[in-house]
């Protein structure tokens, strides 16, 4: 399936019911909220090959196993890459416990991953200046979670930076962070020689025609919520349309990080206004056993947002790349490739378990 013929967005069918038993035969509940991120190839679909982090983050998070789906749903993402030419992803599956979080919607396009870089005419008056803006923030890799246009307050920010946006990555860190947080400690280290700590991550230069596209699916819970099919041009306009008003609103505030209150009550402010906007537009979610395909960005992405869950959630989330983009990614922000790391997982584990696995080949 060539990703170029699709629409902004499109769901897909990548398995049957039978892999998505009742919950009355197989109950999956939730211990915590979490997540685990896995950057590089596509992994083994072996259960016994995945990284050691994975096995770490599931049985801390997931009562229950979700290996069917999730396996179900990487062997169609596997195929779907490889007839686009990519054979590299990054892969979220974020777990979130119940919460009155999204009972407003918050209607929204994700942020470009990646930019090609800017070309000499760049910075013609001939383009866009929509257009001119977003290339040069993805430019300097700016974290999904740092946007303008994050959703939450100060102090949400700071408790839930890593769940408030289920399409957005984990937020970056550097090293003395890392150091901190994912308590580097060689007893961590995973023995599959496959990811064994080699070098840093070298930087690729970047690819000209990075996909900007996203796979996602949810195991768990509802599914995400996509304007339905026709609508995008009008939702996107409206999103436009709202944000042009809160940068007239809030002048002052045009920094790049949901940390400044002004800028997250501007970021409020827009979602306020898509809720009534869009509120009686029809939406589509998807059901077990399918996926959605669709775009990122402004200009062309598809309008979505979280689904109202008071009951458990998973998530998976996959934005493929270019090996060169990704790695270049990963070094920017101070990371290995390949790499996997668990994120909120309570610090009282037993000893011997694995948190990140980073190095390879």
């Amino acid at each position: 399936m060539d990703a170029n013929l699709l629409p902004d967005f499109q769901l897909l069918s990548y398995s049957s019911q039978s892999d998505h038993p009742p919950p009355s035969i197989d109950p999956v509940t939730l211990n915590i909220s979490s997540s685990w991120t896995y950057c590089g190839p596509l992994l083994s679909l072996d259960p016994c090959s995945l990284p050691a982090s994975f096995n770490t983050w599931a049985h801390a998070t997931v009562k229950g196993s979700v290996l069917a789906p999730l396996c179900a749903f990487l062997g169609f993402v596997h195929e779907f890459l490889a007839a686009n030419g990519l054979s590299h992803y990054w892969l979220t599956i974020r777990a979130s416990q119940g919460s009155h979080e999204f009972d407003v919607p918050r209607w929204h396009t994700d942020d470009l991953f990646f930019s090609p870089p800017p070309s000499s005419s760049s910075s013609s008056s001939s383009q866009p200046t929509r257009r001119r803006r977003t290339s040069r923030l993805a430019s300097f890799s700016l974290p999904p979670q740092l946007s303008r246009w994050g959703l939450h307050s100060r102090s949400q920010h700071q408790q839930k930076y890593q769940e408030h946006n289920e399409y957005h990555h984990p937020r970056p860190r550097q090293k003395q962070q890392q150091q901190q947080s994912e308590i580097e400690n060689p007893s961590i280290l995973p023995d599959d020689p496959q990811f064994l700590s080699t070098t840093p991550a070298q930087i690729i230069a970047p690819s000209t025609n990075p996909p900007n596209w996203k796979l996602a699916t949810t195991l768990l819970g509802p599914g995400t919520l996509f304007m339905a099919p026709g609508t995008g041009p009008l939702a996107r306009n409206a999103q436009r349309t709202a944000k042009d008003a809160a940068r007239a609103a809030n002048p002052g505030h045009v920094c790049l990080s949901v940390c400044c209150v002004g800028c997250a009550t501007a970021a409020e402010s827009v979602r306020a206004r898509l809720a009534a906007e869009l509120g009686q537009q029809s939406i589509v979610q998807a059901q077990p056993g399918q996926c959605v395909f669709f775009r990122v960005g402004e200009d062309e992405g598809a309008v979505h947002s979280e689904p109202r869950s008071h009951g458990d959630r998973i998530f998976v989330n996959v934005v493929p790349g270019h090996e060169g983009d990704l790695r270049a990614q990963m070094a920017r922000w101070g990371m290995e490739f390949p790499r996997a790391w668990c994120v909120d997982l309570p610090m009282q584990l037993d000893g011997g378990v694995h948190l990140r696995d980073v190095g390879g080949s």
